[in-house]
């Protein structure tokens, strides 16, 4: 092993520039050749795998009881101890991979009849052959740990993960075992739900969260050093997945997956690293077969934009059915360790903040199996809605943050950088660190002392802010403004808007007292059949679509309308126009970056404290159209001005020097080509 892991002070999970890969085999395809798997680890300049261990089936020779022994795993072989060994000589971090959920031990209903889930019947039906284990039962309170410990006893293990987070998988509802019951009862003093309702989705919640923290405890005792725990709110890292469209389940696909998890994920711990793996397989129930390349190759680039490192996920071993997951990592991976010092603890350097919308938690996730889904109001467009024949897990979340997404993609294609966070405690202890919060909807009370003190705040979306506003006329509900525009007003503000009289709406309104000068107002539903009578019965009015006030010391635009969902949905030009034009008018000093970048061209600016250096990466999704990916379109003179003074700027990709200017407090630079993605380093 290299010299790097001794030093018992480092994480090398935070402090390197990590490759991330997860090779996920069944019990039936062992890698036997571990040569060749580790060596497959080499090519792909991997640095870090997770390895399968244990839990349903073990690829090293346990001792255990109820914990099965691969099929696959040879007679007086130790397929675990084999591959750390050897990528450990190849400075490959090992991270044990174990699953807890379900158990194959027929046996284990009959020696231990309290480990398992039950259902409202009291009985146990098997699950894809297998026992559902209960989180509160003895086997994952007490047996786990017996396995644990033989593993990190054998094995110099670098870290560990387990699939679910210290939850359980549900697959006939609420578990109605005893010990369930018993501690449901105690905490509630109640019987537990035969459905899941919020108050249980908390209780199962705090089951799984003591659980990850007991194993924690558990094997950091075991390895107090260099040890990387990637599971729980306590961990050291944290895992999640970006997918494809897919195709048994009704979601939308979403094309910023990868940079809003880990943009979030950075943001909120700037001190944990995210690993976000391209799960290269093209749908839950298709495993073997792949994204296409540059699909899985946007996804790194994206990670690498966004301070953290490019992470394959495949299912199989080294032998792939399909190339295209490894095809799509090798260039991702190689830029990666050419300038691996670029991605060691970048930060977000933007300074507009975008509030997040609270996500559905562990539990509630794990309780779509077999829950019906309510079709209106489900993101469309943007294609993969896939024929809503399976609700089981495997293809990724519904996007059910719509607002927050048409945001999202509205800043990233105007090229505005932004930190993606729902932390608001800086207000009080650091009130100048955002020159602009953006709320796409539901904008909390917090902000209204960040607004008095000298802030900015543009929000939006038809549920009132917490804010001061004027008086309330009434709610609109979505479909009464069917066939209804805003008529444009004031063009010195929304210069964008120059070439439209009317503006396309449709959704919730919350309709303010009228005042003189709107710079929208409502032209309520038009008649729109037959055709020569279009727009008969046209009529303006006072009523506004835009906000704009000073609050305090500081100035408040309000956009009483869901202009984010809106968006997401229909990508009106001038929406994205009007929002860019509003942040313009509400920045202090200017957007921290100008440029002539095409909107497919996605630009993030990170910083890194350490070495006195400022990041703009380029990720070119030129070729992404719906759920298709191609290669990028080659782009050339690609001109920034960054809002600074800087001295110096290379191109990593070849190293080459880049011509600065400066003017008016702006540092310009002109990246001459931009294939699929580029970092140009300014100190």
């Amino acid at each position: 092993m290299s010299e790097r892991a001794t030093d018992k002070n480092s994480q090398w999970w935070i402090d390197e520039p990590i490759r991330m890969a997860l090779f996920l085999y069944n019990q039936y395809q062992a890698p036997v050749d571990t040569d060749a798997f580790v060596q497959k680890l080499v090519d792909l300049e991997v640095n870090a795998v997770i390895l399968p261990t244990g839990g349903i089936g073990a690829f090293y020779p346990t001792e255990v009881p109820f914990h099965v022994r691969a099929p696959s795993l040879p007679p007086g072989r130790d397929l675990v101890g084999e591959i750390v060994e050897k990528a450990h000589a190849r400075d490959i971090y090992v991270v044990a991979r174990f699953e807890w959920t379900v158990n194959q031990d027929k046996s284990i209903i009959e020696a231990h009849p309290d480990w398992v889930q039950r259902d409202s019947q009291g009985n146990s039906p098997l699950w894809n052959d297998t026992h559902l284990m209960c989180v509160n039962g003895g086997y994952m309170q007490e047996h786990i740990f017996k396995i644990m410990d033989e593993a990190l006893t054998r094995y110099p293990l670098d870290g560990m993960f387990f699939n679910y987070g210290g939850g359980q998988r549900n697959a006939f509802g609420p578990c109605q075992c005893d010990n369930c019951k018993r501690l449901y009862k105690d905490k509630y003093g109640a019987e537990l739900p035969l459905t899941p309702d919020a108050q249980y989705i908390d209780f199962m919640n705090d089951c799984a969260g003591q659980l990850a923290s007991k194993i924690r405890a558990f094997a950091k005792a075991k390895k107090p050093h260099n040890f990387n725990f990637m599971v729980g709110k306590d961990a050291d890292s944290t895992n999640s997945e970006t997918h494809s469209a897919p195709i048994a389940e009704a979601h939308a696909f979403w094309l910023y997956d990868a940079s809003e998890t880990v943009n979030r994920a950075r943001a909120a711990h700037p001190d944990r690293m995210q690993f976000n793996n391209d799960a290269a397989f093209l749908d839950g129930r298709w495993r073997y077969a792949h994204r296409s390349a540059p699909d899985g190759e946007a996804r790194a680039y994206q990670n690498m934009a966004n301070g953290a490192g490019p992470y394959l996920f495949v299912n199989g071993n080294h032998e792939q059915f399909d190339r295209n997951g490894e095809n799509g990592a090798r260039p991702a991976f190689k830029f990666h360790k050419a300038n691996a010092e670029l991605y060691v603890r970048q930060e977000n350097a933007a300074r507009i903040m975008l509030l997040d919308e609270p996500g559905p938690s562990l539990a509630r996730m794990l309780f779509r199996f077999g829950q019906g889904k309510v079709v209106d109001g489900t993101a469309p467009g943007n294609g993969g809605f896939g024929y809503r024949d399976s609700l089981e897990l495997g293809s990724g979340p519904e996007n059910s943050n719509t607002a927050m997404a048409g945001f999202f993609r509205m800043l990233t294609e105007n090229h505005i950088p932004f930190v993606l966070s729902r932390d608001l405690g800086w207000i009080d202890t650091d009130p100048g660190r955002y020159d602009l919060v953006i709320s796409s909807r539901r904008a909390p009370a917090q902000l209204d002392a960040y607004l008095r003190g000298g802030g900015r705040v543009l929000a939006a979306g038809a549920e009132k802010p917490e804010l001061d506003l004027p008086a309330i006329v009434r709610q609109w509900p979505r479909k009464e403004t069917l066939a209804s525009y805003w008529r444009v007003r004031d063009r010195n503000l929304l210069p964008s808007l120059r070439d439209a009289d009317l503006l396309f709406f449709y959704g919730d309104y919350l309709e303010l007292e009228a005042n003189d000068d709107a710079p929208l107002t409502l032209v309520p539903r038009t008649k729109v059949n037959p055709m020569e009578m279009v727009g008969e019965g046209l009529t303006d009015t006072a009523k506004p679509g835009l906000y704009r006030a000073s609050y305090g010391k500081g100035r408040l635009t309000y956009i009483p309308w869901d202009i984010g969902d809106l968006y997401y949905r229909a990508s009106n030009a001038f929406h994205s126009g009007l929002v860019a034009d509003l942040i313009d008018d509400l920045l202090p000093a200017g957007r921290q970056i100008r440029t002539n970048a095409h909107p497919m061209v996605q630009l993030t600016l990170q910083k890194q404290a350490h070495a006195n250096r400022t990041l703009v990466h380029f990720v070119n999704l030129s070729g992404a159209a719906q759920v298709a990916f191609h290669p990028a379109i080659p782009m050339g003179a690609i001109r920034v001005e960054l809002h600074g003074e800087f001295d110096t700027a290379r191109l990593a990709s070849s190293g080459r020097s880049l011509p600065l200017l400066k003017s008016n407090g702006y540092t310009s630079f002109t990246l001459p080509q931009l294939d699929a993605y580029d970092v140009v380093v300014l100190s």
